[in-house]
């Protein structure tokens, strides 16, 4: 007995929306690999005011303006105005102030003097 309404289940293709990133190449399994090591420093920012900062190996440079974290991939500089540090672990710190710079570790290494 049939019901009216109640139809055979078809099959329905669904088209999955175009990435908005389509042309880039994506990550490399190596590079998810570095970055699953600890490797690579990894920064969360939370506006202008707090970032986060994970993987690092240690504190270089600590002042009001400037903070310099070492890591295995080269130096991270924050550059701002009344910086903190809000709460240090290891591999992890959180800087807190007016953050207005950030320099990640370039090929060599080296950070910028800052000027």
């Amino acid at each position: 007995m049939k019901h009216p309404g109640i139809t055979r289940r078809t099959k329905v293709a669904v088209r999955v929306p175009k990435s908005p990133r389509r042309g880039r190449a994506m990550p490399s399994a190596l590079e998810w690999a570095e970055d699953m090591t600890g490797r690579c420093p990894r920064l969360t920012a939370v506006g202008g005011h707090s970032l986060l900062v994970e993987n690092h190996t240690g504190i270089a440079v600590f002042t009001e303006s400037r903070i310099v974290l070492n890591s295995r991939a080269g130096k991270v500089c924050v550059l701002g105005r009344s910086l903190s540090l809000g709460c240090a672990r290891a591999g992890e710190v959180i800087i807190r102030g007016d953050i207005q710079r950030i320099e990640l570790p370039c090929r060599g290494g080296d950070v910028p003097d800052e000027g």
